[in-house]
């Protein structure tokens, strides 16, 4: 009966973290013109650096031809600029723009404030409980892959 709680609640809460999830940021990135996976776009090449449609797409866990087409999109809004390898011109990359270079900071920076806002009453131990708890959490999941 217990893994079955679990596995239930597992699966609600995902679904719930991830739709609050969305509407935060489609709140934040939304003055931008920018979808909440747009914007996990931006943010995963601002973390890593450049990369390929292919490395995205596995960072991301999309298809690549939905990260190409997203990107295609992004640098026709300014967001992404693509480059070819010098040494291998099969090999394109994307990279931010300084526009989205610019919008991904503002995100950032807004999110900063709307969880700074968020957790005042919330003491130190309880948010290092929180990060324990989804770090452990992770740690199961990545066990049953």
């Amino acid at each position: 009966m217990v893994v079955m709680d679990f596995k239930n609640t597992l699966w609600n809460y995902t679904r719930k973290i991830s739709e609050n999830t969305n509407t935060i940021i489609a709140s934040l990135s939304d003055r931008y013109g920018l979808t909440s996976l747009q914007v996990r776009i931006l943010v995963e090449i601002r973390e890593q650096g450049s990369h390929t449609i292919g490395t995205l797409a596995s960072r991301l866990n999309m298809a690549g031809t939905n990260i190409s087409t997203m990107c295609k999109k992004l640098e026709k809004e300014g967001f992404l600029e693509r480059a070819r390898n010098p040494e291998d011109e099969r090999v394109v990359k994307v990279m931010l723009s300084d526009q989205g270079m610019a919008a991904v900071t503002e995100i950032n920076k807004a999110l900063l404030e709307k969880i700074s806002s968020s957790i005042k009453e919330e003491s130190e131990t309880a948010l290092k409980d929180m990060i324990a708890g989804l770090e452990k959490l992770n740690e199961l999941l990545e066990k049953m892959k």
